[in-house]
C-alpha cells in the first residue's frame, strides 16, 4: 500500500533517501509489516509505502521492493538504507540496480558490541562512521585498528562506503540509521495487534492525521527554511563568528580558525571540510564566507530544506475510504479468494515484545523529579 499523496510529495519535495525495514505483527496470523520511509525537510518521518508478508526472506523482500519500484518509477541518485539483512541486500541490487545501498550505522555498532567486547572501539566506531573528512576517518580508524585489528577487518569486510559518511559516493544527506522506521514501529505498536484490514485503515488514518497537522505547521513557519534546518544553520552561524576569511576570488576563499583552514567555493557549494558537500546545508566556513561576500547563506541550502518544499510535501489530501457498502470494487478483485497464511501458531502466550538485538541492554526508566 502506498498513498498517492505520499508519492506526489516524494517526487516533488523529499530527499531521495529511502529507509526500509520490517517489523513483526502480533495478530492471529502473525506475519511481517514491511515499511519504506523517508525524512521531510523538517527532519520528520515521511511514510512512503507498506507491505504485509509472511516473514523477512528473499521472496517477500523482492516482492515488496518490486512493488515500491512500480509505484515510484526510476529515481535519480536514489540511496536505500537498511540493516544488514541478506535478503534486503539481494533485493535492492536486483530491483534498484542503479541505487546505492547503505547500512544502518546503529545496527553495525550493535553487532560490534556483540562480537567485540572492548568499549573503546564502540566509541571510535561512532566517531569514524560520522566523520566528514577522509583524513579524519583515517586517523580514527587507525586508532581502532591498533586496539583491535579483528574489529577493523570486520568493518572493512562490510564495505567502508556503505557505513562511513566520509566515503559515501552518493547523496546520503544526514541520514545514517534506520531510526525513522524504528520510530514508526513504536508509533504502530498497538496497531500491529489488529487484523490486516483494520491495520491498513489505521495506517491510512495515521497518514491523514500527519498530513493535516504538518501542513498547518508548515503554513505557520515564517522562515525561508524549515524550523529544523533553520536551527541547524543558526548553530553553525554562531560557530562562524570568529572565523577569519581570506579571499581567493569573487566566489572562493580560505577560512581560518585557530590554525586550521578550509577552502570554500560558493559556486560549487563545497568546502574542503566536506560538511557542506554532504549535508547540503552551509557549514560554519561557508557561512563565514557568505558574510564576507554579503551573500545570503539561505540561498545555498538544498531546496529540500525550504519551507516551500515542506508545504509541497503535504500539499495533497488523504481522504477516508468511506463506508464499505458504497465501495466500487472491480469484478476481478471481488472474485479473488484470499486464504489465510499456511502457518501454525507457536504454543504459549503470543509474543508482544520484540527480541532485543545484540548489544542492547535493559533500559530503565526513572522519574525525573524524585529519581
Amino acid at each position: 500500500m502506498s498513498i498517492g499523496a505520499s508519492l506526489v510529495g516524494f517526487h516533488t519535495s523529499i530527499r531521495p533517501v529511502i529507509v526500509v525495514d520490517g517489523t513483526f505483527l502480533k495478530a492471529k496470523y502473525l506475519g511481517t509489516l514491511f515499511i519504506a520511509a523517508c525524512k521531510d525537510g523538517n527532519n520528520q518521518i515521511y511514510p512512503l509505502a507498506f507491505g504485509i508478508g509472511d516473514s523477512e526472506n528473499d521472496g517477500s523482500w523482492e516482492w515488496f521492493l518490486q512493488k515500491l519500484h512500480d509505484a515510484l518509477g526510476h529515481i535519480d541518485d536514489l540511496f536505500v538504507i537498511s540493516d544488514r539483512h541478506g535478503s534486503i541486500e539481494k533485493a535492492v541490487h536486483k530491483v534498484f540496480p542503479h541505487a546505492r545501498h547503505g547500512v544502518c550505522t546503529y545496527h553495525v555498532g550493535q553487532n560490534l558490541k556483540t562480537k567485540f567486547k572492548n568499549p573503546a572501539i564502540h566509541k571510535l566506531f561512532h566517531d569514524v562512521a560520522h566523520a566528514y573528512h577522509v583524513s579524519e576517518f583515517n586517523f580514527i580508524f587507525g586508532q581502532l585498528e591498533m586496539i583491535d585489528p579483528r574489529a577493523a577487518r570486520y568493518l572493512m569486510d562490510i564495505g567502508v562506503d556503505r557505513w562511513a559518511r566520509s566515503y559515501s559516493t552518493e547523496k546520503r544527506y544526514n541520514i545514517m540509521t534506520t531510526g525513522i522506521v524504528q520510530s514508526l514501529n513504536a508509533v504502530l505498536k498497538n496497531a500491529r495487534d489488529l487484523p490486516v484490514l483494520q491495520l491498513v485503515e489505521e495506517l491510512r488514518n495515521l497518514l491523514q492525521e500527519w498530513f493535516v497537522t504538518r501542513q498547518q505547521q508548515a503554513m505557520s513557519m515564517l522562515t525561508e527554511l524549515t524550523m529544523w534546518a533553520d536551527g541547524e544553520l543558526h548553530s553553525r552561524y554562531n560557530m562562524s563568528a570568529t572565523y577569519l576569511v581570506e579571499p581567493i576570488n569573487s566566489k572562493e576563499c580560505n577560512v581560518n580558525y585557530v590554525g586550521i583552514s578550509a577552502q570554500v567555493n560558493l559556486d560549487t557549494r563545497s568546502c574542503t571540510c566536506r560538511q557542506f558537500d554532504l549535508d547540503h546545508i552551509p557549514c560554519a566556513h561557508a557561512i563565514a564566507a557568505c558574510s564576507f561576500y554579503n551573500i545570503s547563506c539561505y540561498t545555498l541550502c538544498s531546496k529540500y530544506f525550504t519551507t516551500k518544499a515542506l508545504l509541497s510535501s503535504y500539499s495533497e489530501c488523504i481522504y477516508p475510504t468511506g463506508n464499505e457498502i458504497d465501495w466500487v470494487v472491480p469484478n476481478h478483485i471481488r472474485d479473488k479468494v484470499v486464504l489465510p497464511p499456511k502457518m501454525r501458531r507457536p504454543t504459549g502466550r503470543p509474543r508482544k515484545v520484540r527480541i532485543s538485538s545484540g548489544g542492547e541492554g535493559k533500559h530503565t526508566s526513572r522519574c525525573s523529579r524524585c529519581g
